[in-house]
This record gives structure tokens, sequence and C-alpha cells, in this order.
């Protein structure tokens, strides 16, 4: 599991990561002192769990329990407090769970049982991917929601090179094509690409993304999609092209002839 600790206190920190590994052995963890840190590492990366202090300097874990709601529905909250007069707050926003300081393993172990998001800690989640007609994107049957369309584009794009990588260059090339000066292309795909890895965190899919230096891919392990299912010849997929890709970027005409061609 990915588990973020924020505690002001650094070794009450270390000892709810050493409590953790006593109950449930083998998890990842990343430490926050204070609500401007923790929201910083949530912005990078997408957690199993967050173990919040109620009583920190600036906003309280209440608040930073009230933000997490929003941004990332699916991570579990348990706030953690020397204070009972605090429950029925954090009651309120629904969290996972609420342990009382010092933390008990009995008290830490009763808490992982009964996470309101189970952990799955088998088969990773893939987004449903439909390349046929328009693209779209699917997770859990519903629609995924981007902040920009250019992401979906992005996104898009790197799903058509099938886990190749691409670098920044073509990627502007494809996406911008000359609607905009090489360097305002290349400021215009940091943020798109920012932006995009943000929004798929947030919804649960972090390791989609592969980047290295000047290289950018997709993980194609973590994506079901039609298009990749009718080049493999899986069954049920035979039938599902009909003429159509892509639909609402020209970039991707050229994947028509070679489906025709296939």
């Amino acid at each position: 599991m990915k588990i973020l600790i924020v505690d002001d206190e650094e070794y009450l920190r270390e000892d709810l990561s050493e409590a953790l590994e006593r109950v449930a052995p083998g998890n990842e963890y990343s430490f926050a002192s204070e609500y401007n840190s923790a929201m910083k590492l949530i912005e990078k990366s997408a957690f199993d769990i967050a173990f919040l202090d109620i009583q920190m300097p600036g906003k309280n874990g209440l608040a930073l329990a009230e933000i997490i709601k929003k941004k990332c529905p699916k991570m579990n909250i348990v706030m953690v407090t020397a204070y009972s007069e605090y429950a029925l707050d954090a009651l309120k926003l629904f969290v996972s769970g609420y342990i009382l300081k010092p933390v008990m393993d009995k008290d830490l172990k009763a808490v992982l049982d009964n996470l309101r998001t189970p952990v799955d800690k088998g088969e990773k989640a893939k987004i449903t991917v439909k390349c046929f007609g328009n693209f779209e994107v699917f997770a859990d049957g519903k629609p995924m929601t981007f902040k920009r369309q250019r992401e979906k584009e992005m996104l898009a794009y790197l799903i058509c090179l099938k886990g190749a990588s691409a670098s920044r260059k073509k990627i502007c090339a494809a996406i911008f094509g000359e609607s905009m000066t090489p360097e305002k292309a290349i400021l215009n795909f940091k943020t798109i690409f920012y932006f995009l890895r943000k929004d798929l965190i947030q919804q649960g899919f972090e390791g989609i993304l592969i980047h290295n230096s000047n290289s950018y891919a997709i993980d194609t392990g973590l994506i079901k999609c039609d298009y990749y299912d009718y080049l493999t010849g899986t069954a049920d997929a035979a039938d599902s092209y009909h003429g159509e890709f892509m639909n609402q970027y020209s970039w991707a005409e050229e994947y028509i002839w070679s489906l025709e061609n296939y």
C-alpha cells in the first residue's frame, strides 16, 4: 500500500510507520509535517491511505481531510489525534477511521481491516479506452474527466503508440502541428502533461504514464483498449472496426490507412 503520514512531530510519524509495518508489512511511505507539504505530495502521487494528525500548525488535519475528499475521493483517510472531542467532526467527513494517540496495534489493524475504500492488492486497476469512433476513456464504466481537452488528446496519441516512447518534439508536432511556434508548443506541452498526470493520479491511475527525461509513453498493461484487442485478434473485437478511428483528431487519420490495410 502507498501510505501518507502527516504529523508535525517527526517521532510520531516514525512510530506510526513502524506500527503499520508490524500489522501490515511491505508498504511504501511518504511523510509530511503540515498542510502545504502534504498537498504537494498528494499532487505528485496517488495514495491508498492518508493518516492525518488533527492538530498541526496552520491548517489542521480536518481541513486537509476535506480537501483530500474533494480531490481524491478514493483515498482512505484516517484521523489520528490525542483528543477524542474531534471524533464527531471527523466522522462528519465520512473518513475511513479515527485513532487515538498513542496508537495501539490492535486499533490500527481494525482500521486497516475496515477501510471505506478497500485496497486492491491484486491486479492493478485499468482504464477502458474506446478508439473506434470518437476517442473516449472510462474508469469503472464512467467517463473520465479531464480539465483540458488537450490532455485527452495527448493521452490518445500516446495510446496510438502502443507503449512505444516519443519525444516532446514528436508529440508537439502531432497534436499542435504548425499552429504555434516550437517554443510555445513546448511550453504548452509541459502544462498539458502536468495536468494530464495530475488528473490521472487523482482518479487512481498514476502508473499509466511513463516519463523518463525526454521520453514519454504509456503502460499498455493498465489499459483495456478496443484498438489493441483488434490488433491482437481478440475474438470479440474482430468486427469492432467500421472505418472510424479517433474521429475528433485529424492526426489519427494515418491510423485508418494502416487499419484498412491490416
